[in-house]
């Protein structure tokens, strides 16, 4: 059965494999759908046609950051399988094809390394057009969102008399600093810091707004002040933000857009904790670098079905 398996796998072939081919091997979505075929650059007893004939071949994976690893002949075989039907990949192409994220290789405490990620949000004309959209959508929701955000202050104020709204400072587009506003759902005194599964610090009630995302509703007043988007990144607390740029500068990509109540991380971790916040942010970057509509309609329709699996974030 295991052998059966395999054989149904997509076989890919890598040339020059390096850390990011790595990382991709150790990825649950790549061990599900492909099998990795090594093919040593340097052996010039086989061909890339024999690997393909041998072990039926569908892609090809290249890392090509260094030419003097890319032969004249080798070359000459790349082009060649591509015009044959095979596809042709850079390793960063094909990662963020099979995660949908951008990779991003950890070496050391600040080191990283990272795909062509210093030119995301040069081409920001959809997110110009998007504060259209946001701005259409926001107004149409409004009418249907405020009897639950009343119902919400109302069953926050009964079971836990304090203010009902939770107010906190967040960094936004541009790394501007601005006042989120959400339904409350822990304690009024609590020590910060982030929220863990079973968290005694939230309000029973709190749960249920969690789950229901019905806490969230109140940010659509920050996306008619301009602060917030619908999709985009989550806005973080700036003490959070220092410490994730002083571990990876380029945690602060994510600024370059305006933050949203919901987002292409949201919906890919549900339940991530803080030791996924590398990988949130490769969801964040791919965000911003493949931004469109029907990116966006499908983190809606993924938050829409999250809501109502009741699957917390």
């Amino acid at each position: 059965m295991g052998n059966n398996f395999k054989k149904s796998k997509t076989c890919c072939l890598f040339i020059n494999v390096n850390d990011i081919s790595k990382k991709l091997f150790e990825g649950e979505k790549f061990n599900k759908k492909f099998r990795a075929i090594h093919f040593d650059a340097e052996d010039n007893n086989k061909s890339i046609e024999e690997y393909i004939r041998k072990f039926n071949i569908h892609h090809i994976v290249v890392e090509a950051s260094n030419v003097n690893q890319i032969s004249k002949n080798l070359a000459q075989n790349l082009v060649q399988s591509k015009i044959s039907g095979i596809k042709v990949y850079e390793i960063h192409e094909f990662y963020e094809l099979v995660n949908k994220r951008v990779p991003l290789v950890k070496y050391n405490s600040n080191e990283y390394l990272a795909d062509d990620i210093l030119s995301l949000g040069n081409k920001n004309s959809y997110f110009l057009f998007k504060r259209g959209i946001d701005l259409l959508v926001t107004i149409l929701l409004l009418p249907l969102a405020m009897p639950f955000i009343l119902l919400g202050m109302l069953m926050v104020y009964i079971t836990s008399p304090g203010n009902v709204f939770f107010v906190q400072t967040r960094v936004g587009k541009n790394s501007i600093p601005f006042k989120i506003f959400k339904l409350r759902t822990m304690k009024l005194h609590h020590d910060g810091g982030f929220t863990e599964e079973d968290d005694d610090r939230v309000l029973p009630l709190g749960k249920f707004l969690r789950l229901t995302k019905i806490d969230e509703l109140p940010q659509l007043f920050n996306i008619l002040k301009g602060e917030m988007s619908l999709i985009g990144p989550r806005p973080e607390r700036p003490e959070f933000v220092k410490m994730a740029i002083d571990e990876n500068a380029y945690f602060d990509l994510r600024h370059i857009v305006k933050p949203g109540v919901t987002g292409w991380a949201q919906v890919n971790l549900p339940k991530a904790t803080p030791k996924d916040n590398l990988k949130k942010l490769e969801y964040d970057l791919y965000y911003i670098k493949n931004n469109s509509i029907l990116l966006d309609i499908i983190i809606i329709l993924n938050t829409i079905k999250i809501v109502f699996t009741m699957n917390s974030n």
